[in-house]
């Protein structure tokens, strides 16, 4: 009956009133800006973007922490986003960013992000006094009810909020991609008898800089034939200097490599505020200034 069609949306409804209760969705999260954009000021496009790929050992222990944890390796990714964010945002605590609702009825076609998807968002208010563990499995369960409820749409979720004028949680990216590459194609997919060829969804200005809708855009690149990971960040350049962009990128390199590789992963009781997004040469001139 009509009732019973009606009900996921009743209920989808609910879940995100409740998800993004008392949530500044038009804050925008402060970031390592050189430049602040006036609230209408004509947003260019131009970015600059920049990739690395996961050591051998890296790529290794983010996979063997996601057995661990028994953990989908895009939720495992999302676990060292947020910290990330958090420290990259003066330890903002309530952190609201935009993904994509990636899951196709045709499973291969997960890995063509930013086409045919549901904008979702997706918040999680960091307790920073957890351990690694006890935030692994809050993201993992913030993670799996948000995609039960993705098939809600963006628009209505922000019709929720009427007094939001602009949602500017839509300009912080996160994405995730898992695919298998060969050596003749590396971005083929097979859907039946036909082939589709998966296209990036910025589009390339010059060696430098990109087009792109989003602010701050992260993506963790899972290649399932290699078992190898990688990751490219993109940054606006109205807000950010492409040396900027790249302290960034060495910053997201130190929290993979803790939360990963060091001890804080094995040691339950250690908080993830205990992570540090500080440069070596920083840690230096911090360690020089303490002396003195």
């Amino acid at each position: 009956c009509w009732a019973e069609q009606q009900m996921p949306m009743i209920v989808a409804n609910a879940f995100w009133l409740d998800a993004l209760h008392n949530c500044e969705t038009d804050r925008p999260l402060q970031l390592s800006f050189d430049r602040h954009r006036v609230f209408d000021e004509h947003r260019t496009g131009r970015e600059t973007s920049i990739s690395f790929q996961f050591d051998n050992d890296l790529s290794k222990a983010f996979l063997t922490s996601a057995s661990t944890y028994n953990i989908k390796l895009e939720y495992l990714a999302l676990v060292s986003y947020y910290p990330f964010l958090f420290k990259l945002a003066n330890n903002e605590s309530d952190i609201c960013i935009v993904m994509n609702n990636h899951g196709r009825s045709k499973p291969e076609l997960m890995s063509i992000i930013r086409m045919f998807v549901n904008a979702l968002p997706m918040r999680c208010q960091i307790n920073s006094n957890h351990s690694f563990h006890e935030f692994v499995q809050y993201v993992q369960t913030i993670a799996t009810q948000t995609f039960e409820h993705s098939y809600f749409p963006l628009q209505r979720i922000l019709a929720q909020h009427p007094h939001i004028s602009r949602p500017t949680f839509l300009d912080v990216f996160f994405g995730f991609v898992s695919f298998a590459t060969t050596e003749d194609n590396h971005n083929e997919l097979t859907v039946g008898d036909v082939s589709i060829y998966t296209m990036p969804y910025s589009i390339k200005i010059n060696t430098d800089e990109i087009a792109s809708k989003f602010d701050f855009s992260l993506s963790i690149i899972h290649d399932t034939i290699t078992d190898q990971l990688s990751c490219t960040i993109d940054a606006s350049l109205d807000l950010f200097n492409p040396s900027t962009t790249y302290k960034i990128e060495q910053r997201f390199q130190i929290v993979l490599q803790q939360l990963f590789t060091s001890d804080l992963i094995n040691e339950t009781c250690q908080s993830i505020h205990e992570s540090s997004i500080m440069l070596p040469n920083e840690k230096i001139l911090m360690e020089s200034i303490n002396n003195t």
